[in-house]
């Protein structure tokens, strides 16, 4: 179920991203265009992807060692769980600088004859000296949408339990589109300094 669901969402990411771009170019996308004209990127957008997911590398290694140290007890002083609790930090500071670039890849690869490592380097150059800006602004997002996410939510779960499914499903899915046009944004902004 999770490779379908996976499939679903990278469709619709790049259904999306197409129509983003057809809608900032001055033109009137079709929904049965952006299905069928934006999908021809789908193998280059995979493989930035599986390079976003080896840049989370560190990040998961610094969970684990959260888990394994700190969880399990292995570091039984304070100061021994301060320094484990900064490496674990370095960690995801790290897996954060490398991706706060590589997100804008997920864009770039979907222009025209664009390999995936070229969108990489391109993308790298775009957010070149402006890493912890980009992380500032992306990493405010999903506050936002968790914040009205609960403000939504809450209310159905306790009035209306029986649609409360359906209700977190259509808003996952404004979320991750939300999500893309707030990041696309981004990306024109960038490219308009």
């Amino acid at each position: 179920g999770s490779v379908y669901q996976s499939m679903l969402l990278v469709i619709i990411s790049l259904a999306t991203i197409w129509g983003l771009r057809q809608v900032s170019a001055g033109n009137k996308p079709r929904i049965r265009d952006a299905f069928y004209k934006g999908l021809y990127p789908i193998v280059p957008l995979i493989l930035v992807l599986l390079v976003i997911g080896l840049q989370l590398i560190p990040m998961a290694v610094g969970g684990w060692l959260y888990s394994a140290v700190i969880v399990g007890g292995v570091a039984g002083t304070l100061i021994e769980k301060i320094l484990w609790i900064l490496l674990v930090i370095l960690a995801i500071l790290l897996s954060l600088y490398m991706i706060s670039s590589s997100l804008f890849a997920l864009y770039i690869v979907t222009l025209p004859d664009m390999e995936p490592m070229q969108a990489l380097r391109s993308a790298r150059q775009l957010a070149m000296h402006r890493r912890w800006t980009i992380l500032r602004k992306v990493v405010f997002l999903p506050f936002i949408l968790f914040v009205i996410a609960a403000l939504i939510m809450l209310p159905t779960i306790i009035l209306l339990p029986f649609i409360a499914e359906w209700i977190f499903l259509v808003l996952s899915l404004f979320g991750w589109i939300v999500t893309l046009c707030y990041i696309y944004n981004l990306y024109k902004e960038l490219l308009n300094e």
